[in-house]
């Protein structure tokens, strides 16, 4: 049996993103927020190059990979109106000459009316768009959603094709595998005098996928750093009183590091969530989240999404007001990009 480090190389994975994407010191933002500030540095993954950049063009290069290898001929995505998931899906199912479906959740635009955001995109690409919201008995988008792709599915096997299915925000045990090797990266990227003075790395925490990527990061490279996915929907707890978002990341920890024949388990303190910052409502928002936007642009020239990355960075920047991390120490904010969200605003 190989070690996990060789059977992550093992694994089939297809050129996507523009790796390494650059890591920056924050000096400006630094200054602003006055000299109790600890060292800021930034991971931009909003710079992967497909379809403006993200962290889906990761777990894509994984996913797309797997898609090629069952001899799929469809790839069946879904997500929110403007998910930046599945305007990159269909992007890259281009590239590689898949035919793509999206299911995304909510209303079609009006005849006659401007597209903005990912949805200007998707019409470049003559996207298939089935659009769906929640029918009787259905209590979840995300029970809509998997409707939707199942009838997709159904039509594209009726004409003898094959799908290969990528649920929300890319986020199975394969995808995952792309921020198990972005970990790997960021950990090439700081200097060795610096590793043990990174404290936290914060991101957004939509679908999980980062997020259990980052942990079973950590553990291959034996890394002590907090991973602190900040959560952008407002998930209440189950009736245990545990989130089932955190168990839902819990489970694509331990399903991402049997794929490595890493044989840790997870547990719930290995899943670290921050919902401070979080909102009302998914999609929606936030005061925080827009002095953020305005913090970053103002001092670095860097652009954040409203939705996503706005809600992280104002939840890193929430942390270090309240003094929770040393001036000696390094926190590391990783951009999962989304700019086009910024223009889907009204």
């Amino acid at each position: 049996m190989s070690d996990p480090l060789s059977r992550l190389t093992e694994i089939p994975r297809v050129p996507i993103a523009l790796l390494p994407t650059p890591m920056l010191e924050l000096a400006r933002l630094r200054a602003k927020l006055g000299p109790d500030c600890p060292r800021i540095f930034i991971k931009r993954d909003d710079l992967t190059g497909l379809a403006l950049g993200g962290n889906k063009s990761r777990k894509l290069e994984y996913l797309l990979a797997d898609a090629i290898k069952a001899s799929a001929s469809a790839v069946i995505t879904c997500g929110a109106a403007q998910s930046n998931h599945a305007l990159q899906t269909a992007a890259a199912c281009r590239v590689f000459g898949f035919d793509v479906r999206c299911v995304l959740y909510g209303n079609a635009p009006e005849p006659g009316v401007g597209k903005s955001g990912n949805l200007l995109l998707h019409d470049l690409l003559d996207t298939p768009i089935r659009w769906v919201s929640m029918r009787a008995g259905e209590t979840r988008r995300e029970q809509a959603l998997r409707r939707g792709m199942a009838e997709e599915a159904a039509g594209v096997e009726a004409e003898g094709g094959s799908v290969y299915w990528i649920p929300t925000g890319g986020s199975t045990a394969v995808g995952a595998l792309g921020y198990v090797r972005a970990l790997m990266e960021i950990r090439a990227q700081i200097p060795e005098a610096d590793r043990d003075r990174l404290s936290a790395i914060y991101f957004a925490s939509g679908s999980g996928g980062t997020h259990a990527g980052l942990v079973v990061g950590k553990w291959l490279a034996d890394w002590d750093v907090r991973c602190v996915g900040v959560e952008v929907d407002p998930i209440p707890p189950g009736h245990d009183g545990v989130s089932p978002f955190r168990r839902a990341i819990q489970n694509l920890t331990r399903e991402t590091a049997e794929l490595l024949d890493i044989s840790r388990p997870a547990v719930p303190e290995d899943i670290e969530l921050d919902g401070t910052c979080t909102g009302r409502a998914y999609g929606v928002e936030t005061e925080e989240g827009r002095e953020a936007v305005r913090l970053l642009f103002q001092t670095e020239g860097i652009l954040l999404d409203p939705v996503y990355t706005a809600k992280a960075f104002a939840a890193m920047i929430a942390a270090i007001r309240r003094k929770e991390h040393e001036p000696a120490e390094i926190v590391l904010f990783w951009h999962t990009g989304g700019a086009a969200g910024m223009f889907a605003r009204h």
